[in-house]
């Protein structure tokens, strides 16, 4: 299941890169279902890069001391376990 989620997440930046909205309804019911299958998907691009966040494996680039997450290239993966979640997959990110 990872794999697929992986190629989700792939082929929705794909799409939104080339300013492909004509697919955002079937991305969005395709989400929903694997919300409903208690996946967990975290995109975490644009927030401030946390090195304590356990979740995620970055590349840093720069020295800034104050770091964003400027590309994701595997998005964070939880799956709910009754209450919890549990982290089926770090994300790999780019911080500047």
């Amino acid at each position: 299941m990872l794999n697929i989620i992986n190629q989700l997440f792939e082929i929705e930046k794909k799409s939104a890169d080339q300013n492909l909205s004509l697919f955002e309804r079937n991305f969005e019911r395709i989400r929903y279902e694997l919300d409903e299958m208690g996946y967990v998907i975290n995109n975490p691009v644009g927030k401030p890069y946390d090195s304590r966040d356990t979740s995620l494996e970055a590349n840093i680039v720069g020295n800034s001391s104050k770091l964003f997450i400027t590309k994701v290239l595997k998005p964070v993966i939880f799956q709910k376990d009754g209450n919890e979640l549990v982290l089926l997959q770090k994300g790999i990110v780019i911080a500047e």
